[in-house]
């Protein structure tokens, strides 16, 4: 796993690092414990983890996306930065 500390640029939130860098937003919220939107000059703490980016569709949970890859639910939720839940459009690492 590639680990970085990313400056945040004007203009730039965290769907718009995540997409840059390819990596999930829920991963960069949870592993940044940011609870708003990010602003210029703040560093973000980025681990870049090998995977499949799944999207995530509606209704779904950790519970039944873990189930469908055939992956823990434990394990899938550390990956994504343990963030609490997970909603429509999002993107999670499988």
């Amino acid at each position: 796993m590639e680990k970085i500390f990313y400056r945040a640029e004007e203009n730039e939130s965290v769907i718009s690092v995540a997409e840059r860098l390819n990596v999930p937003a829920v991963k960069i919220i949870g592993d940044n414990n940011l609870s708003h939107d990010i602003g210029a000059g703040d560093m973000l703490y980025i681990e870049k983890a090998e995977g499949e980016l799944y999207n995530v569709k509606p209704w779904d949970t950790f519970l039944t996306v873990a189930k469908f890859f055939g992956r823990d639910e434990r394990e899938l939720r550390e990956k994504n930065g343990n963030v609490p839940y997970i909603f429509y459009g999002m993107k999670i690492l499988i």
